[in-house]
């Protein structure tokens, strides 16, 4: 148990971590490049205003966040300009600012840009505006890989950084992890303390009262009141059993486990089950597969199955139906019990029956005296759990549910 909470409590605490540490990176590199874009669309305002003449550049003041330009940094831009007729065809090309791009190579990227026939963009690491001026085209092209090597390297620093980050809080967060959890623990471990002593104790004073109300039915004859005594014992005495298998099931103690014939000791089993469902006229349809075998803690498997009958035969109604399948599929084993219930049933989210002390309000005004106290599913789903299987529980139709454990 101190070690599954203590991983679950790494894992949301490093979930959450995690995404603090993705939203401040998505938002700072985000914000970046905003900014950088903003930045090279000013430059490239600039440069088409003064058609790419450094003496007509007008340098206003720039919006927030943005840094200010002036002659120096402009004359450091790298870009070339091409002029063209209407037709497309090639008059001059300046290539003065950049070395990267000669005369032949800029006249492509123009031709490229015509096909286009969009007045902006990007193309291959260059920004590109398109001005018309009477009959004439010029095409600006700018350089803009320095913008986009700028947000790189700010993405791969600020993603190193946030990786340290989440490696030194993971060691935090790991070496913390005792003292975070131990109240809880605590808490848990007195818990289950408590139900065990208070389990043991109660048995004695239930075994005494059942004694002495067979005896006093023996001595004056059976009537109402030793009935009801003797029912309620006995659903106290599964209340009080129910409750020390979750106590059991929830320590790290391992259960002996060995390979168990489980299709036997099923069938065995279920001969205590065929009395009480022909006294309700209940139809008990068993399919067994013959041979299955599982891994497992012997007397916790017989738990589950008695849980699992238990519940069919007290809640199907009379004259309904209780159907149990074991087989083997694939590598699986799977017992499916379904059975006849009451159709108000159906409004109950399935997941709600596994709840610990959970039962439907009907079943809460207690007018069936066979009626439980809500705790057995959840110790059935539990001793799944211990062996590495899963309880689920889903309604078939309207008058029937079904209840799947698989391992």
């Amino acid at each position: 148990m101190k070690k599954a909470l203590k991983k679950r409590f790494i894992f949301f605490t490093m979930t959450a971590v995690s995404c603090l540490l993705l939203f401040i990176v998505i938002t700072i590199n985000g914000l970046n490049w905003v900014i950088l874009e903003r930045q090279s669309d000013l430059e490239m305002k600039i440069l088409v205003d003064s058609n790419g003449r450094f003496q007509k550049m007008d340098f206003n003041r720039p919006p927030p966040f943005l840094r200010p330009l002036n002659m120096d940094r402009m004359r450091s831009s790298r870009f070339f300009i091409v002029l063209s007729d209407s037709d497309g065809n090639i008059k001059d090309v300046n290539t003065d600012q950049i070395s990267s791009i000669d005369d032949e190579t800029a006249q492509d990227y123009a031709l490229e840009v015509r096909k286009t026939g969009r007045e902006s963009g990007k193309m291959e690491g260059f920004k590109y505006f398109v001005k018309e001026i009477g009959t004439s085209r010029l095409t600006f092209f700018m350089d803009v890989s320095g913008q986009t090597e700028s947000f790189l390297m700010v993405l791969f620093v600020s993603g190193v950084i946030a990786v340290l980050c989440w490696l030194i809080l993971l060691i935090i967060v790991i070496l913390l992890s005792d003292k975070v959890i131990r109240p809880v623990l605590i808490g848990m471990e007195k818990q289950k303390q408590f139900i065990t002593n208070a389990g043991h104790e109660m048995k004695t004073p239930l075994a005494i009262i059942q004694s002495n109300n067979d005896t006093m039915a023996l001595i004056h004859g059976e009537n109402k009141y030793n009935v009801h005594i003797r029912t309620q014992t006995k659903r106290l005495n599964v209340l009080m059993s129910n409750l020390l298998i979750l106590a059991k099931l929830d320590e790290e103690i391992p259960l002996l486990t060995e390979l168990v014939n489980i299709s036997e000791l099923t069938s065995r089993l279920l001969s205590d089950y065929e009395d009480a469902a022909k006294s309700r006229n209940l139809g008990l349809h068993v399919c067994i597969e013959s041979d299955v075998s599982l891994m497992i803690n012997k007397d916790s498997f017989q738990q589950l199955l008695t849980i699992l009958l238990d519940n069919a035969v007290k809640y199907t109604p009379d004259e309904g139906s209780i159907y149990l399948t074991l087989q083997k599929k694939g590598r699986h084993v799977q017992i499916i019990q379904e059975n006849t219930c009451d159709p108000s049933l159906k409004t109950t989210d399935p997941e709600r029956l596994f709840e610990r002390f959970y039962r439907d309000d009907s079943a809460r005004t207690q007018d069936i005296e066979s009626s439980g106290y809500g705790i057995g599913l959840s110790a059935a789903r539990a001793i799944c759990e211990k062996f590495g299987g899963k309880l689920i529980a889903e309604y078939t139709s309207a008058e029937s549910i079904r209840f799947i454990a698989r391992f």
